[in-house]
């Protein structure tokens, strides 16, 4: 039996839902981009990680998974991985929460026989037998998971692997680092006891890590591969994470995924990809329309391309969502100023001053619009 959206009613929960609908969203502005976060974000720097990672991915497991092997990439997104493992072993089945990742690694990888994919439930291998694979991988997925999803992943990875199988994971191990509940994005580390815990729980045993070659300045450490291996049958079956809000508006969350679109978007705009900027900005201000980076990017962006018109409706815009941003002010007057509009300009300068600005820099340049306006 399936729900309306084609999920297992088993498996659905407010917080499945609410990872497909995040991943979906994000896939669908820029599949490659966030699957690979590279700092270039450009085709090129996507391609190269991908084969950075999946070099590291084979160099980790040595001979310890031999060419007959079927195996399961965990979280695939759009393949990125799991396309250059072809040729490798019988079978590499991927899959993904999002249902738009899994239509764009169809597509990218349609002529690889040996590489299929999936869409999941978000929160169990459903459909898979028990035993079937002799390799799970999962590289920078289970950290963002929320904890009663992740653990439950730990149970059906262990009833997935065949005897012996390893369990091969990306993972943040040190001074625990938690985010809200339901966050799909924002990174969470666990102490090495509880990763113990929950590998245990899978019927699996720890049997080495190797340091990842980053260091995270927020975080403060390096990430790690750890290889767990399949010794036992789990200790029970999973179960469905339990349903509550899983509140679309999570702080930190929104705040991460508005910073880095923003960055995307910035991107596209320093190679002259300005369609593709002004794309990835909207998505920016629909998630998050109280914030008044993405309207000034994108007014210059339409300064830049002499569209003065566009430039006043974006600072318009910010002026009514952001009112308190004495910056917004400044640049409706100027912007007005430039357009032949003086009263609505002399207007955003009274908006301004009412805002009772301390920046002298901010000061002086409203006085100078001022007096331009109002000649002695």
């Amino acid at each position: 039996m399936t729900s309306d959206d084609g999920q297992p009613t088993s498996a659905v929960s407010d917080i499945a839902r609410k990872m497909r609908e995040d991943w979906d969203r994000r896939a669908h502005v820029d599949a490659k981009y966030w699957v690979a976060a590279t700092a270039e974000a450009d085709d090129e720097s996507y391609q190269e990680s991908a084969v950075k990672d999946a070099a590291a991915l084979l160099e980790g497991l040595g001979d310890a998974v031999g060419p007959e092997a079927r195996v399961l990439d965990l979280g695939c997104g759009i393949g990125r991985l799991a396309a250059e493992l072809s040729g490798r072993f019988a079978e590499v089945v991927g899959v993904d929460v999002s249902p738009q990742m899994i239509a764009v690694a169809r597509r990218m990888h349609a002529q690889k026989p040996d590489v299929r994919f999936e869409a999941n439930s978000g929160v169990d291998l459903a459909g898979f037998a028990d035993g079937e694979f002799g390799l799970v991988f999962s590289y920078s997925v289970l950290p963002h998971i929320p904890p009663d999803v992740l653990e439950g992943y730990f149970l059906e990875v262990g009833r997935v692997l065949r005897e012996g199988g390893l369990f091969r994971f990306q993972f943040w191990i040190g001074e625990p680092h938690a985010a809200a509940a339901a966050d799909t994005l924002s990174i969470r580390t666990y102490s090495r006891a509880e990763v113990d815990r929950m590998a245990a729980d899978g019927g699996l045993d720890i049997v080495s890590t190797e340091t990842i070659d980053y260091f995270d300045p927020v975080l403060k450490m390096h990430p790690v591969w750890v290889n767990a291996r399949r010794v036992r049958p789990p200790a029970r079956s999973v179960t469905p994470p339990a349903p509550r809000e899983a509140t679309t508006h999570i702080s930190a969350e929104q705040e991460l995924e508005y910073g880095l679109l923003l960055y995307l978007a910035v991107k596209h705009g320093e190679r002259g990809e300005i369609e593709d900027a002004e794309r990835v900005i909207e998505q920016a201000l629909r998630l998050d329309p109280s914030r008044p980076e993405a309207y000034v990017q994108w007014a210059t962006w339409r300064i830049e391309a002499d569209d003065l018109k566009g430039a006043v409706t974006l600072i318009t815009e910010m002026n009514t969502r952001v009112p308190d941003s004495t910056h917004g002010w400044l640049y409706r007057a100027q912007f007005c100023e430039a357009a032949g509009d003086l009263r609505t300009a002399e207007r955003a300068l009274d908006k301004l001053a009412a805002l009772q600005p301390d920046d002298p820099e901010l000061v002086e340049q409203a006085a100078a619009i001022r007096k331009r306006l109002r000649p002695l």
